[in-house]
């Protein structure tokens, strides 16, 4: 996967504040939701996905990202988005 978003950083990203340019498009508001479930992802898991030493656009587009007003009103709240994760991670690892 670590290969994957460098790929999608350099050659997607780039130097862009976001995927648009200055402004959001189709494709932040596709990837957009990664950013945010990688977040969780890495709290419950306890592993790191968008470092900002190995992925620093990366990274820093995830927070510009959810960041942005329209972004922030509607996304689950990140306590909600944890417990999901953790739960789904739970009912996973029972199986």
């Amino acid at each position: 996967m670590a290969e994957w978003l460098k790929i999608l950083e350099e050659q997607g990203l780039g130097d862009k504040k976001f995927f648009g340019g200055e402004s959001i498009n189709l494709v932040d508001i596709s990837y957009g939701v990664l950013g945010y479930w990688f977040a969780a992802l890495e709290e419950a898991k306890g592993v790191k996905v968008l470092e900002p030493a190995t992925l620093p656009r990366l990274h820093a587009w995830a927070k510009n990202f959810v960041e942005l007003p329209v972004v922030k009103e509607n996304i689950p709240a990140y306590d909600k988005m944890l417990a999901y994760v953790t739960g789904s991670m739970k009912r996973l690892a029972q199986n």
